[in-house]
């Protein structure tokens, strides 16, 4: 927009300069051929009075009479007395004047023209002197009404370019002026966009960007009071679940040393695998709210990214899953450790729920990037579901058929930690099936 202003700017003033240049020229232009013209004439008339005495007193020679007149007068004189023509000057001769000056005088009136001898540019004036059969002309030079000319059109172009220029560098200063308070509103909405829930923009004295100012900030009050109300819900909903679940698991803890094996066992081992995913949806509500809160603090040190997902795939009773490892890996990255096994946890714990299964990790460096790749041996992820996938309760067809229960906060988890982390989450197809989620974060850690 501010290109836009200061091109509008440039333009207006181009035309304007132009047409103001060119009005100025043709109007000084004309003033001075019309003096030049009006005084030749004079002239003219003048020296044709003196060739006419010359010609009644029969001397001095009429040749020596129009050297002196063309001396005096700075141009060219020429006369023709009867059929024989008479010049003032060596080089220019009857040739040089037009026929249609010629064939007027011949008719005994006088005239002026605009001609050009040799290329220099002249005022032709013919007088007729009926009492000889005489014709007089004079060609008086007009080169240095032509330089003045030449030095105004060079100035009055210049001076539209330095217009144009000054216009467009006015544009350029009031775009600025003007969009200053628009890029100040698009920075506070950045701003809020990115999580800073108590940027507000500051009141100008501007009646109408005042209003504008106060009704942006109401909605980002409301904005962040709603996101607080519910992050504030989900938070105490957590911690309110936290405590029943504690004592459901100790309950059955109990009850599981003081049964009898058999069917009991076997609900109570139900029991125990619900109250399970009961807890893990807890923990990722708990842990989520931290997250939109900006509460959940980052603890970044060096991590080995070979050991850490040997590691967790031991916890988790999967060491037999290979990890592959590329060779421009780092040993050594900058990354929060517990974030970074949660979200090997949570892929590896999807692949088994609904991709038949984890086929193998494998990680790779690139670009000052380091790469978890987590592959599965299920059948994919549907085209129109891959745009979903990362949200917050989100369980496609593969999930509602596969029997496992799950409320569909484990792959949100993992995009909200790698966006933390200043990195991010993918979906791609492994070669010869199955899905592969990327986890891609910056070596250097978050910025």
């Amino acid at each position: 927009m501010r290109a836009r202003a200061t091109l509008a700017w440039g333009i207006i003033a181009l035309v304007l300069s132009a047409a103001l240049a060119t009005f100025s020229y043709q109007v000084t232009r004309g003033q001075l051929v019309d003096e030049r013209q009006e005084n030749a004439l004079a002239q003219a008339y003048l020296n044709a009075r003196l060739v006419r005495n010359t010609l009644m007193a029969g001397e001095p020679p009429l040749s020596e009479a129009l050297s002196a007149v063309g001396g005096s007068a700075q141009s060219v004189v020429l006369a023709r007395v009867g059929g024989e023509w008479f010049s003032g000057s060596i080089g220019i001769g009857p040739n040089s004047l037009p026929d249609s000056l010629n064939e007027v005088v011949a008719s005994g009136r006088a005239a002026k023209q605009l001609v050009a001898v040799d290329g220099e540019p002249f005022i032709g004036i013919g007088v007729a002197i009926p009492a000889f059969n005489a014709r007089y002309f004079e060609l008086v030079p007009m080169d240095d009404i032509d330089r003045t000319l030449d030095g105004l059109a060079r100035g009055l172009a210049l001076s539209a370019l330095v217009a144009t220029l000054c216009g467009a560098a006015i544009g350029w200063l009031a775009s600025g002026r003007i969009l200053r308070p628009l890029r100040q509103f698009t920075s506070a909405a950045e701003s809020i966009a990115e999580g800073s829930l108590d940027t507000r923009i500051q009141t100008t004295d501007d009646r109408d960007l005042r209003v504008l100012a106060r009704s942006f900030n109401r909605m980002a009050d409301a904005v962040q009071e709603r996101i607080d109300r519910e992050s504030r819900f989900t938070s105490q909903v957590s911690h309110e679940l936290r405590s029943p679940v504690a004592a459901l698991f100790s309950a059955i803890n109990v009850a599981r040393r003081r049964a009898a094996k058999g069917t009991t066992t076997d609900t109570l081992d139900d029991m125990e695998r619900r109250v399970g995913d009961l807890h893990r949806l807890v923990e990722d509500l708990l842990e989520l709210s931290r997250v939109e809160a900006g509460v959940s603090g980052m603890q970044i040190e060096p991590v080995d990214p070979a050991q850490l997902a040997r590691g967790q795939l031991e916890r988790m009773g999967k060491a037999m899953v290979p990890v592959d490892v590329e060779q421009d890996v780092p040993p050594t990255f900058q990354a929060d450790k517990r974030r970074l096994a949660q979200m090997l946890q949570n892929l590896i714990d999807n692949a088994d729920r609904y991709g038949g299964g984890v086929m193998r990790v494998h990680i790779s460096g690139d670009d000052g990037k380091v790469s978890f790749a987590v592959e599965d041996h299920g059948p994919g992820v549907a085209e129109h579901e891959r745009h979903f996938i990362f949200e917050r309760f989100a369980r496609g067809e593969t999930a509602a058929t596969s029997g496992h229960s799950g409320a569909g906060l484990g792959l949100a988890l993992v995009n909200e930690h790698a966006i933390l982390h200043g990195g991010c989450v993918r979906l791609e197809d492994r070669e010869g099936g199955g899905s592969r989620f990327v986890v891609e974060l910056p070596e250097e850690g978050p910025s």
